[in-house]
């Protein structure tokens, strides 16, 4: 996660030509509430457990408790932390957050990407088990967080960091000729999303939550394309309307 947070910020200052003053007090206020949200957001998916549960959770142990509920990082808790700290800090100082948001597109994709690579090492949030003539099968060892070892597994993590470093390969072609537009962080959330909903059914953790088809992250996925989708509509309509009056 460090390593991710000091490429994304190489990568940040490789694009900001404008060298916006703005933008190293923002960096961190994104990522102070990014870290708030990646441990908040599982708590708060849990919330139904609790209730429908709680004659049986009410008997635990604090530390089983604690244990239970908290302690995990997830990513799209940090996205959404992330977003709301930048949108509450842009909106009081009266700062666009739309050319901001695109120059940190690109740069969260590659902090992203490092981040699943460091799940790899952790042995976190690994894939479903496979054949040991599986081309892409890894067995982890004993030392795992999570993962089951002497296991072929599917090396989810490493699939998802490579397809990360692609996107943000393309965000930033995209952020070259469409800088400040809105079109970077809205093809994230699109391409993202899309990455992660079918990247969930071959993820072979229980841990983060399936309610009825689909699990926590996918339903989080589908309103982050929907909602992507709505202000690529926006700003292409607004774009219409500059260049015909």
């Amino acid at each position: 996660m460090i390593l991710g947070a000091v490429a994304a910020w190489v990568m940040i200052k490789i694009l900001d030509n404008k060298k916006d003053k703005d933008i190293p007090l923002v960096f961190l206020i994104c990522i102070c509430g990014g870290l708030i949200g990646a441990f908040l957001i599982r708590p708060i998916m849990r919330i139904p457990e609790v209730i429908i549960n709680w004659e049986y959770i009410r008997q635990m142990p604090f530390r089983a408790f604690v244990s239970r509920f908290f302690g995990d990082i997830v990513f799209y808790g940090g996205l959404i932390g992330g977003a709301i700290s930048m949108l509450l800090y842009c909106k009081h100082y009266k700062i666009p957050v739309l050319p901001i948001a695109d120059l940190f597109a690109p740069a969260l994709a590659v902090a992203h990407g490092f981040g699943r690579i460091g799940c790899f090492f952790g042995g976190c949030c690994y894939g479903v088990q496979v054949t040991d003539s599986h081309p892409f099968a890894v067995v982890f060892p004993i030392s795992s967080l999570g993962a089951p070892p002497g296991v072929p597994l599917l090396p989810t993590q490493l699939i998802e960091a490579a397809s990360l470093f692609v996107i943000a390969a393309i965000l930033v072609i995209v952020y070259k000729k469409a800088a400040g537009t809105g079109l970077a962080v809205c093809l994230y959330g699109l391409l993202y999303s899309i990455l992660r909903f079918v990247l969930e059914f071959y993820r072979g953790d229980i841990a983060r939550g399936i309610y009825g088809p689909f699990s926590t992250s996918q339903y989080i996925s589908m309103i982050l394309f929907v909602l992507s989708l709505l202000i690529l509509a926006l700003i292409i309509k607004k774009a219409r309307k500059t260049v015909n009056p």
